[in-house]
């Protein structure tokens, strides 16, 4: 019988935990379907935990020794009649398996079932070789996670954009290792910056101060409600009523406030007409890459529910409170800042 072939381990050591693998690929069909000979191997006397990425797995330190469960054994291999009432001399209850070849083989298809006794396999030490890739200072695990809206079909559903959905510079993909990259640049794009804001302004927006006018996948806007301090009473009419008599009847009504546009925007995607396209943000981690997304999301409602009032001094023609849009520079310049596009 062949010997196994040592399995070559590639490790990441971490001041908190050495990271490993027995998977050679980076993509395609043997990264996606790797069948992971480690996952129930013993180092140090402990099956290595699950990570954030795909194939690789979680040990404490470069193990001192490392075990595996061997194959089971199969003993008192036998042949064991079916009814036991036919038992005679020609027909023994039991058969060993060593005899098998004595009896006539439609005999022990149709009398006789096969059976054995299994003796569990036992740790015994596992043939490996390590190889240290890369050894980190520190190294932080993924922690980019937001709630986002979007479209699917026909239909919107909510949905969650991971650091699994986050984009990468091609070269650090080749060069690291794929538990370093959540320390590497990163950025989301403007699609799903769109669907992050879109759910987050849909969730906390206060509806006595401000009310979306717009909420598609491909434009949203948000107006402030502005209420008078003098009510004004407006009048009108219907010009789509059914009847004539209808339609040159004069109507009035009660205005209590006004609208101010506060926010809009449309994603690169779409660029639809008249809204401008949010923009994608750049970090240099996903850690500051949350921060960033945190620090945007906190601004924007902030001045969406920012209360506004007329001026009761110069009878409405003036507003009292912060009256500047929510643009997007705000997002740009937080996304520019200290990181380098590539």
């Amino acid at each position: 019988m062949a010997k196994n072939k040592k399995i070559v381990i590639k490790v990441v050591e971490t001041p908190q935990c050495c990271f490993i693998t027995d998977c050679d690929a980076t993509s395609g069909y043997d990264y996606d379907y790797h069948q992971s000979k480690i996952k129930d191997m013993y180092f140090d006397g402990a099956k290595p935990d699950t990570t954030f990425t795909k194939n690789w797995l979680k040990i404490k330190q470069v193990p001192k020794s490392v075990e595996e469960v061997s194959p089971p054994k199969y003993i008192n291999e036998r042949y064991e009649l079916k009814d036991r009432e036919m038992a005679n001399d020609k027909l023994p209850a039991v058969i060993p398996y060593e005899d098998r070849d004595k009896y006539p083989i439609s005999i022990l298809e149709n009398l006789y079932r096969y059976d054995n006794d299994v003796v569990p396999g036992s740790l015994v030490p596992a043939d490996v070789d390590f190889q240290i890739i890369m050894t980190l200072s520190e190294c932080a695990e993924p922690s980019f996670e937001f709630e986002a809206i979007g479209k699917f079909g026909w239909d919107e559903k909510t949905y969650t954009i991971k650091s699994k959905n986050l984009r990468h510079q091609f070269i650090d993909k080749i060069i690291f290792p794929e538990v370093y990259l959540p320390n590497r640049p990163c950025s989301i794009t403007s699609k799903q910056v769109y669907d992050i804001t879109r759910q987050y302004v849909l969730s906390h927006i206060d509806p006595a101060v401000a009310r979306i006018t717009s909420n598609y996948d491909f434009c949203f806007t948000v107006k402030k409600i502005i209420p008078k301090t003098t009510p004004e009473t407006i009048t009108y009419q219907n010009i789509f009523a059914r009847t004539k008599k209808e339609r040159n009847k004069v109507k009035t009504s009660v205005q209590n406030y006004t609208e101010h546009e506060i926010f809009q925007m449309t994603h690169n995607q779409s660029n639809y007409q008249g809204y401008t396209a949010i923009p994608a943000i750049f970090a240099n981690s996903e850690a500051e890459l949350q921060e960033k997304m945190d620090e945007w999301l906190s601004t924007l409602i902030t001045i969406i529910n920012m209360p506004i009032q007329e001026c009761p001094h110069c009878k409405g023609t003036g507003l009292l409170g912060e009256v500047e849009k929510a643009n997007h520079k705000i997002l740009s310049d937080i996304s520019a800042r200290d990181v380098t596009k590539s």
